[in-house]
């Protein structure tokens, strides 16, 4: 048996995170961050476009999360809970930065014509797009993307559920007139926001 047989053979334990030794209640935080990572990414990418900000900001949410994990892990909507933390976290560092975010408004060429060729090339389009809108629309809009209904989106940001929905139909009535501007026709039959 060579050395590199051994090292083998003591690694798959490591590569799997040693399950054996992790808690229930360690196990299912780390499911729940390998399924919701990304989305709060995503939420508050749509209200910064200071990728490292973000990222710090997620991180800083879900470190929260783990310590409170044990009551969090009981509500009707974690989700919901890391949305607020990640958000009041982002706004913790912004201020610590003091840092005026500016926004390239050169990210979408306009000789685009016609719609997109396929959905991902919708969605990085729409990406470019959301940090033109005002924060709070692009908060609600990517919130209602993701299939949170106005009620929950108005309990997650803790505004009125009215104010939802005039923000959610004033960044649809902008994304509109972004996408005329980039060149795209709006689809006949879909002229309404």
């Amino acid at each position: 048996m060579s050395g590199d047989n051994a090292v083998v053979r003591a690694d798959p334990a490591t590569r799997l995170g040693d399950r054996a030794g992790q808690t229930e209640s360690e196990v299912s935080f780390e499911a729940f961050c390998q399924q919701n990572f990304v989305q709060v990414e995503r939420f508050l990418l749509a209200r910064c476009p200071d990728r490292g900000l973000v990222e710090d900001a997620v991180q800083e949410a879900f470190i929260t999360a783990r310590d409170k994990w044990e009551q969090i892990r009981d509500y009707e909507k974690p989700l919901a809970w890391m949305y607020k933390t990640a958000r009041y976290k982002l706004l913790v560092l912004h201020r610590r930065r003091r840092q005026d975010v500016t926004v390239s408004l050169d990210e979408v060429p306009p000789e685009r014509l016609a719609e997109p060729a396929d959905p991902a090339e919708a969605r990085e389009l729409l990406r470019g797009w959301l940090p033109r809108l005002p924060p709070r629309q692009a908060e609600v809009f990517v919130l209602a993307l993701d299939g949170w209904s106005d009620h929950e989106i108005a309990a997650i940001l803790g505004i009125a559920y009215n104010t939802v929905r005039t923000y959610r139909q004033e960044a649809r009535h902008r994304l509109k007139e972004l996408a005329q501007q980039a060149g795209f026709d709006t689809p006949s039959g879909r002229e309404r926001g």
